[in-house]
């Protein structure tokens, strides 16, 4: 075993260590080089030290996507907090979570981890809490007369698809050139924002 590995990880900190090592080999090296055998090596541990908590490969990436919702859900509690009722404020604290880190964002939404994570009960309940905090705002929002008064879920999942889909549309480089050019991704969120609340002002 490594010395550092000796000194440095006890009463619980190794499960930690090895989800930092997972989101720095992430953000550096992307997800095809994510392995139990390369975040050892990332934290300075034994190949056989990530066994301790994660049965494989598929048991990391879960923990490792929990740990973004949990931080995204984070971000937007604080959002709510200091901008309280603010969908607007709260969509641009999304895009810039996605675009700070694309690849945890892109594990976060990945077909196999999502039907992993709804056999877990725990990581299923950190991205509900995500969406729980959009709701919220929603719900502050109409309680403040900020935002007309409706149905707060279907609301929330209708800003949510809106956001997520320009978070997607700007970590892929699709937003680049062309239309768009001139225009920084927040901007592009507060126009698609305003045509959203606006009700499009389309002809049936």
């Amino acid at each position: 075993m490594p010395q550092s590995e000796k000194a440095g990880y006890h009463h619980g900190d190794l499960k930690k260590a090895l989800v930092e090592a997972a989101l720095q080999v992430l953000l550096e090296e992307g997800l095809d080089a994510l392995s139990l055998r390369r975040v050892a090596r990332e934290a300075s541990v034994s190949p056989a030290a990530p066994y301790r908590h994660f049965k494989d490969k598929q048991e990391l990436l879960t923990t490792v996507s929990e740990h973004g919702f949990t931080e995204l859900e984070r971000r937007l509690r604080t959002s709510n907090s200091e901008r309280p009722g603010d969908l607007d404020a709260s969509g641009k604290t999304y895009l810039a979570f996605a675009i700070e880190q694309p690849q945890l964002y892109r594990l976060m939404f990945t077909q196999n981890i999502i039907r992993l994570a709804a056999a877990e009960h725990e990581a299923k309940e950190c991205s509900r809490e995500a969406f729980t905090r959009l709701v919220e705002t929603i719900e502050t929002g109409i309680a403040m007369k900020q935002i007309e008064k409706t149905e707060s879920h279907m609301l929330a999942l209708s800003s949510w698809s809106l956001v997520h889909g320009i978070s997607m549309l700007a970590i892929d480089g699709i937003l680049e050139g062309g239309p768009f050019e001139e225009l920084s991704h927040p901007r592009i969120l507060e126009i698609a924002q305003s045509y959203f609340k606006s009700g499009w002002r389309l002809q049936s």
